[in-house]
């Protein structure tokens, strides 16, 4: 198989898809995720392999030398090394060889982006670590503003009579319409920084960057409202404007009152059809051990489970964040959170980093909205009154 090929190939269909979704509002968006999923992990498996086969080649006898890139993509390896190591060595105040000074500057002005692909890699990945109910909505990358289709009403499937005429079902489709905010996050770092070695200082950007930033958008998609910040599950309810109402999708304990084996099932069953299949409890730990776990009787029932090192509530798993708010709790499937980065995450040194503390800072900054497609039954909400 020859892998650059096929890389290449999977660049093109990508930048085809990122075409569709920003020119087609119909576009089939389950098909086109599943399908850059496919795509992501088959790009991944390939540069493994490339990656086993040059450190397998680095090591063959000079007398048979085996050749497994091209030329072309060989300058794009250098070219994408030389980038890393220019862009690492600006922030940290470095001066660059003059191979680093052309790659940096010709990126510059060929407008790729200001972050190395493997360092934005490592961001995303981070990301995902630090705030795992990413994985869960659906985020999208695309420039500007978007507009995403979400199923609305869909009627059930009609039994048909021979030869009589048949009349469309009054499906409809809703959208979800996303904007940006900025997100920043301003790191005052040591100048001893300046003189880490270059892996390092990344992991440190990484680290430091991606964590601060997941933690705030995360927080957003549990508490956001939509209005002048991004939204979330906060506002995917029924009721006007996305608010949960007692006994359709929300339970609300008394003031005085104890969480109950049958509060849980009736929230349980508030639960639109079919969202149960994705769908994850999210709360504060403290909310969880205090409130439910000790409903947990074996003997009993299999309200509470835990297996593999995760708790389940009625066979739904329970993801722990302190974004939701004490004695409270959401459950539902997070792939109903759409959101979008119109502008992924860029770091820059400060010019003006402070003397007097003998510190540097780096800004980090996103531009980021998302929202949840409010009014399917994807969420119900737990509250506690007076809470």
């Amino acid at each position: 198989m020859n892998i650059e090929k096929r890389l290449a190939e999977i660049r093109a269909r990508k930048a085809e898809i990122r075409s569709i979704i920003e020119k087609d509002d119909k576009a089939d968006m389950d098909a086109l995720e599943k399908e850059l999923r496919e795509l992501n992990e088959e790009a991944e498996g390939l540069e493994r392999r490339q990656n086993i086969e040059r450190m397998l080649n680095s090591g063959a006898a000079v007398a048979n030398p085996v050749s497994v890139n091209t030329p072309e993509s060989r300058s794009e390896e250098v070219d994408e090394k030389l980038y890393r190591s220019a862009w690492l060595k600006t922030l940290q105040g470095k001066p660059l060889t003059d191979a680093e000074q052309r790659a940096y500057s010709t990126a510059a002005n060929s407008g790729l982006p200001i972050i190395p692909e493997t360092t934005a890699n490592q961001i995303i990945k981070k990301m995902y670590e630090v705030a795992p109910i990413l994985e869960r909505c659906r985020i999208f990358h695309v420039p500007g503003n978007m507009k995403f289709a979400v199923e609305g009403t869909n009627d059930d499937a009609a039994l048909h009579t021979e030869n009589a005429a048949i009349t469309p079902a009054g499906d409809s489709l809703a959208s979800v319409n996303l904007t940006g905010y900025e997100i920043v996050k301003l790191v005052k770092a040591s100048r001893a920084c300046s003189e880490m070695a270059l892996s390092a200082f990344e992991s440190y950007v990484v680290e430091i960057i991606a964590e601060s930033i997941a933690r705030k958008i995360e927080n957003y998609i549990f508490t956001g409202t939509g209005s002048n910040q991004p939204g979330g599950v906060k506002t995917a309810g029924k009721g006007a404007s996305g608010a949960y109402t007692d006994n359709t999708d929300q339970i609300t304990v008394a003031a005085a009152g104890s969480l109950s084996e049958a509060n849980v099932v009736a929230l349980y069953g508030m639960l639109g059809d079919g969202y149960e299949r994705n769908a994850v409890w999210c709360m504060r730990k403290a909310t969880f051990f205090s409130d439910f776990f000790p409903l947990m009787n074996k003997s009993k029932n299999n309200l509470i489970e835990f297996a593999n090192g995760r708790y389940y509530i009625m066979g739904n798993e329970v993801y722990f964040t302190g974004s939701v708010p004490a004695d409270e709790a959401y459950l539902g499937d997070f792939s109903y959170i759409i959101g979008n980065y119109s502008q992924d995450i860029t770091v820059v040194k400060s010019e003006h980093s402070g003397l007097a503390t003998n510190s540097i800072d780096f800004l980090g900054s996103c531009v980021f909205d998302s929202k949840p497609a409010a009014g399917l039954g994807a969420f119900v909400h737990l509250a506690k009154a007076g809470a």
